[in-house]
């Protein structure tokens, strides 16, 4: 069944990912060993995954199932069943040389260790990337079509060019001084990744959900924050109490989820990287948000561990988590006095080394992007970007209050082709 469910979801989704990506090779498949490879011979011949029609003409008999598991699940349960078969012939050899020759038996498990050793770590043998060259037609063809965004958007169209979106395997880090808006910084990021349909998980340590949810509604619905916080009757921008009543009779009906979890909900105890783990496999998340580190537990942490390494563990096991369930992670941290004290850098956003307490967050970190709010202005500075250029400045109109966030610069050519910037004060909300 396992074995279906994988070929049915590699051509409905016209990709086959769920194997590159976890080192699955016809070899796991058993029942449908044809099949497999006659996806495998059309992608390397045509360049694609060959469409429902094609393939039902060569097997008329195959089984079309809609695959509602997550590929979590999909690549544990075949790793599992090929770890099962390769082992049941071992076993009955074993077995059958005990009752015969127990010296033979024991020579004979120590032969296969390695053998042994190979399939519990799921091991495979170096990729040859001159041979399977075609692989990678796929993946360009994907980022080819995908003009730069091959990730979730960030919500900002210029920041998208450099960072070409959140990732799979991305920790994010937000780095500002003490009320600069890092929170309101990771909300609109996640709220820009739930409008393009991404279901969300936050984690927020110390703000309610009743909070959380007046910041969406001024990021999405702009519904002035300060009104929704006094209740006031005039909600800005000549919306009412009923438009707000309308509003949130509207995004009730929305399918896609923006899950708040706080330390309420998880008895009183603040998240640790095991509760996150089981947050994930229950909400199914596209992406997740933590405001912030500094409000995390580590489970790791030993008696008398500083903050500086509780903080480096649980950095490193959300880059893990990242990694493991292939959802983007970002979260906020707080710079440290000398960015505060620094005259230089007063009116700069903070540097790497500005990351309050520990160093091991951006190194563990794919992303850090460092912040900086001035007056009715929001600079956003690259300081590390795994995937995509470094040490860029984006400067944005940043009236939080009224949930507006646009380009101060707008991106145009000049008369010779050349890009250039030109001062934009007026223009369209990105949302």
């Amino acid at each position: 069944m396992i074995e279906l469910q994988i070929i049915n979801k590699i051509l409905q989704d016209k990709s086959n990912a769920i194997l590159l990506n976890n080192n699955i090779g016809e070899e796991y498949f058993i029942t449908y060993k044809d099949e497999i490879k006659f996806i495998n011979s059309h992608l390397q011949k045509y360049g694609t995954i060959p469409d429902m029609e094609t393939f039902l003409a060569k097997f008329n008999d195959f089984d079309v199932i809609e695959v509602g598991e997550s590929e979590k699940y999909l690549v544990e349960t075949i790793q599992e069943q090929y770890m099962y078969h390769k082992m049941v012939p071992f076993v009955h050899q074993l077995a059958e040389l005990v009752t015969e020759d127990s010296t033979k038996a024991v020579e004979f498990l120590m032969s296969q260790t390695d053998n042994i050793k190979k399939l519990s770590a799921q091991y495979r043998e170096g990729y040859d990337i001159i041979k399977n060259s075609h692989d990678r037609r796929e993946e360009f063809k994907f980022r080819n079509e995908a003009d730069g965004l091959l990730g979730i958007t960030t919500g900002i169209e210029e920041l998208d060019k450099i960072t070409h979106g959140w990732m799979k395997e991305d920790l994010i880090i937000i780095l500002g001084r003490t009320n600069e808006g890092k929170t309101w910084v990771l909300l609109f990021f996640l709220v820009a990744a739930w409008m393009a349909g991404v279901p969300v998980l936050l984690y927020s340590g110390e703000m309610s959900e009743t909070l959380v949810g007046f910041r969406f509604d001024t990021l999405y619905g702009k519904f002035a924050n300060d009104a929704l916080m006094s209740g006031k009757d005039n909600l800005g921008n000549g919306k009412t109490v009923k438009d707000y009543y309308d509003y949130l009779n509207n995004i009730s009906t929305t399918d896609v989820p923006f899950i708040v979890i706080t330390p309420k909900d998880l008895g009183g105890r603040r998240l640790d990287i095991p509760k996150l783990h089981q947050l994930i496999e229950q909400y199914n998340p596209g992406i997740v948000g933590i405001d912030q580190i500094s409000l995390m537990d580590d489970y790791r942490r030993e008696k008398g561990d500083p903050k500086r390494v509780q903080y480096g563990n649980i950095s490193e096991d959300l880059f893990l988590t990242s990694e493991k369930y292939g959802i983007p992670i970002l979260a906020p941290v707080q710079a440290n006095r000398e960015a505060r004290k620094d005259k230089k850098s007063k009116d700069e956003a903070p540097e790497v080394e500005h990351i309050s307490e520990s160093d091991a967050i951006a190194h563990n970190a794919t992303r850090v992007i460092s912040i900086r709010n001035v007056d009715v202005t929001m600079k956003f500075a690259i300081k590390k970007n795994r995937y995509g250029q470094n040490n860029k400045e984006l400067l944005m109109i940043w009236d939080i209050n009224e949930g507006i966030v646009k380009p101060f610069l707008s991106v145009g050519t000049d008369e010779e082709g050349a890009v250039e910037e030109v001062e934009q004060l007026e223009g369209e909300d990105l949302f």
